[in-house]
C-alpha cells in the first residue's frame, strides 16, 4: 500500500475536519476545529496494539439547565412586550439570561458526545459515530491494523544467522509482544535464526521467515 493511499475524512461544518491517512512510514492524522489544525504521523512502530471502542453521552443536566434558562428568556421577552414599565429592566435580564443560555448550550454541545474511539498504542483517535459510517470505520480500523502488521513484519522480521541472534531475538520478541508475530511465527523465526532442530534450508518459510499460519 502506498502513501496515503487509504483516507478516511470526517467533516463538521463549520467546526473543522478529521482525516486518517495510512502513508509510507506511519498513520497521518490531520485534525481542524476552528482556527486550530494539528497535523502529526504517528510511526507505525507506535501503533500496536489497535482496537476500537464506543464514547456515547448525553449532558442531561446541561440540558435541562438549557430548558430553564430558555424559560426565564421566554418571560423576559414576555415582559418587554407587555409591560412597558418594566421594559428596560427585562431587557438588561434577557441579555443577561440569552448569553447564559448561549454558554450552557455550547458546553452541552461539547459534552454531547457519540464518539468512535481509535485506540493506538500512541492514544486514542475519536472519530464521529453513526449508524452510517460505523462500516466504514471499522474497515478503516481493519486495514490500519493488517497493514501495520505487514510493514512491520517487512522492516523487522527479517533474521540472518551470521549476524549476533541476541539483538535479532530481543526484535522478534518485541514484534510477538505487539501481535505482529504469532507464537508459532516466533517459534519458526527463532528456529530458523538458531539453526536447531532443522537445517536453514529445510525450514518451511517465505522471504521473511515466515511459514504459512492459520493467524
Amino acid at each position: 500500500m502506498h502513501s496515503d493511499n487509504y483516507i478516511i475524512r470526517q467533516q463538521y461544518p463549520p467546526i473543522g475536519y478529521t482525516q486518517l491517512a495510512l502513508r509510507a512510514t506511519g498513520l497521518g492524522v490531520d485534525e481542524k476545529r476552528f482556527f486550530n489544525r494539528t497535523e502529526i504521523e504517528i510511526p507505525y512502530e507506535e501503533l500496536l496494539p489497535i482496537g476500537v471502542g464506543r464514547l456515547h453521552n448525553f449532558p442531561f443536566r446541561l440540558t435541562l439547565a438549557a430548558v430553564f434558562v430558555a424559560f426565564g428568556c421566554l418571560k423576559a421577552a414576555y415582559t418587554v412586550v407587555t409591560q412597558p414599565d418594566q421594559r428596560e429592566s427585562a431587557l438588561w435580564l434577557l441579555l443577561i439570561l440569552g448569553g447564559i443560555l448561549l454558554t450552557v448550550m455550547a458546553f452541552a454541545f461539547r459534552s454531547w458526545r457519540h464518539d468512535f474511539i481509535l485506540t493506538t498504542g500512541r492514544g486514542n483517535i475519536f472519530l464521529f459515530d453513526s449508524r452510517r459510517n460505523r462500516p466504514a470505520l471499522h474497515a478503516f480500523a481493519d486495514t490500519l491494523r493488517d497493514h501495520t502488521t505487514q510493514y512491520l513484519r517487512q522492516q523487522y522480521a527479517d533474521i540472518n544467522p551470521l549476524l549476533p541472534a541476541e539483538p535479532q531475538i530481543a526484535r522478534l520478541e518485541w514484534l510477538r509482544s505487539l501481535g505482529a508475530l504469532s507464537d508459532e511465527q516466533f517459534h519458526q523465526l527463532k528456529t530458523r535464526l538458531l539453526g536447531r532442530f532443522y537445517g536453514s534450508d529445510h525450514v518451511p518459510g517465505n522471504e521473511h521467515g515466515l511459514a504459512p499460519s492459520a493467524n
